[in-house]
């Protein structure tokens, strides 16, 4: 079982690794696509009608299937302005709670994205532009990119409770958002 657990693992962080440089790839193909078709637009005088619709659907991949990767690097953005300031292990505590609330709205999202991917692949819906993609691409995305965003969250909490088990969590906050600010810097003196 625990060969299991640990290829899993491997897995998902694997996964979520290679996702993760894919997200970023998109981002920067998707502003040399809006910017080529600027160029195009304002200097030639040509249009074009795949540019927007490419951007967006690279845009929701990276947005999607790239918050994965943020939550492996415990990157996302968090409002930790009261919970600074409690006992380690109540403020260890709470963020597994708000992690399993976060874990079962992904796991929420991805259940009923599945169907609309599936029924978009299945009739073969297509774009209304007159490029007209297929659908079932960007579809794909949501479904995907929140279930590896769900097993990713369920390796976060894990890992938490685990720390917390062992008592190895960090015993004091470091507070690298407030450094710089004055008041803050005046009060550790």
């Amino acid at each position: 079982m625990k060969n299991i657990l640990v290829v899993l693992v491997r897995i998902v962080d694997g996964l979520t690794s290679i996702t993760g440089k894919i997200s970023a790839l998109c981002i920067l193909v998707s502003a040399i696509i809006i910017t080529k078709g600027v160029i195009a637009r304002k200097v030639f005088n040509l249009s074009g009608i795949w540019e927007i619709e490419l951007s967006v659907f690279l845009l929701i991949f990276s947005c999607f299937v790239g918050a994965a990767f943020v939550q492996k690097q415990d990157h996302h953005l968090n409002v930790d302005l009261f919970i600074i300031y409690l006992k380690p292990k109540t403020r260890e505590l709470i963020i597994i709670i708000t992690s399993i609330i976060g874990c079962i709205l992904c796991g929420l999202f991805a259940w009923y994205a599945w169907p609309m991917w599936h029924q978009s692949f299945v009739l073969n819906y297509h774009s209304e532009s007159y490029w007209g993609p297929p659908l079932w691409i960007p579809y794909f995305f949501l479904p995907f990119g929140m279930s590896l965003f769900f097993f990713q969250y369920l390796l976060y909490i894990l890992n938490k409770i685990k720390l917390l088990r062992d008592e190895s969590f960090q015993e004091e906050v470091i507070r690298s958002e407030l450094k710089g600010v004055d008041a803050f810097d005046e009060q550790k003196k």
